[in-house]
């Protein structure tokens, strides 16, 4: 953002820069004159009209003309007067100074001279000083307007990244109600079969939701956290599962301190563990990987179970795709692959790059 000063400065030096033109004009049109004379007469006027057009900025500033509709033509009368008795004033004091100029400082100003020259002065400079007013005007109004449009793009995309933000906030909000749902139905059916294995569960369970309410309610979280989640809820599926599951986690250290999104994992393992190997009479096998290129971070989730069937997409899942939407805005990917019999593979390629600071 421009500073007061910087704004002044562009200001007085665009009028500078008239005169100077100006004057090199005069210098081609009356080559005989002093170029230091064409010189001071020119940036002196540019000078005097320079201190007019802040009449009308200011004018413009109390005025602004915000619409061309009829009902604003007393905006556009108030600004058209105005221009044209700033650009008469501005000749006649261009005038006197063309003439003082002229006769030299520290002689009387001939009024007859005056009286007669300035009607022919007049007529040759009048609409040239009327445009340059305009231009004041309008050039004050573009700004003033652009500035507008900026303030209410930046609006806008704050509205939007809070919208977001909300959106996101609400769908991970909805995981954690629909895991605890699936864990107190695993926790149910075990308590006849296996009363000290539901008394397990119940404590891992209090442990994974104690770790859920201390960790701060950021967005994006290292994987190293991610990872302690999923550790924590494959404790308490551990115990239904028993000697059935065996997980393989292959993560490399270097890769524990980028940031993921919280809680995005836990739904694939959760599929994975309900679709894949829960109904399987033999033991299973839960593959977890990371790895990284040079722009994203990908990570698997693997089982050796049924095998993914199109269509059967749930709650979860449908989560995990709405919240990666929402926070990569579609440089992610999501690759669900898979075949009866085959096991199933998810794949999640998220961009190194951090999502925009209001979704994390």
């Amino acid at each position: 953002m421009q500073t007061a000063g910087m704004k002044w400065r562009w200001y007085w030096g665009i009028w500078g820069l008239m005169g100077l033109y100006m004057a090199t004009w005069d210098m081609v049109m009356y080559p005989a004159s002093p170029a230091l004379r064409l010189l001071l007469l020119n940036l002196l006027q540019n000078g005097v009209w320079g201190l007019l057009g802040l009449y009308l900025i200011r004018l413009a500033d109390r005025h602004p003309i915000e619409s061309f509709a009829w009902s604003r033509w007393r905006t556009w009368i108030l600004h058209l007067l105005a221009s044209v008795l700033v650009a008469a004033l501005g000749l006649f004091l261009a005038y006197l100074i063309s003439l003082l100029v002229d006769a030299g400082w520290e002689k009387a100003l001939d009024l007859k001279a005056f009286r007669k020259g300035m009607p022919r002065f007049y007529r040759a400079y009048f609409h040239t000083n009327l445009l340059f007013m305009w231009a004041v005007v309008a050039a004050f109004h573009a700004l003033r307007i652009y500035r507008k449009y900026k303030a209410r793009e930046v609006e806008a995309a704050q509205l939007e990244a809070r919208f977001a933000e909300a959106q996101n906030l609400a769908l991970r909000m909805q995981l954690q109600p629909h895991f605890l749902f699936n864990t107190l139905h695993s926790i149910s059916a075990l308590v006849h079969a296996d009363p000290d294995g539901a008394d397990d569960m119940i404590s891992r369970l209090g442990d994974f939701l104690r770790m859920t309410l201390e960790a701060p309610p950021d967005q994006m979280v290292p994987l190293r956290k991610e990872l302690a989640f999923i550790r924590a809820y494959l404790a308490i599926e551990q115990v239904r599962f028993q000697d059935r599951l065996r997980l393989d986690m292959e993560v490399p250290a270097e890769l524990l301190d980028l940031r993921v999104p919280s809680f995005i994992l836990q739904p694939l393992v959760e599929n994975a563990l309900k679709h894949g190997l829960a109904d399987r009479s033999r033991n299973g096998t839960l593959r977890l990987g990371a790895s990284r290129d040079s722009e994203y971070l990908t990570l698997e989730v693997r089982d050796d179970g049924e095998g993914y069937q199109p269509g059967r997409e749930g709650t979860g899942l449908g989560n995990v795709r709405a919240r990666l939407g929402l926070i990569y805005k579609g440089r992610h990917q999501l690759d669900l692959i898979g075949a009866p019999g085959r096991g199933t593979l998810v794949v999640l390629r998220l961009p190194l790059a951090e999502p925009d600071a209001e979704a994390s």
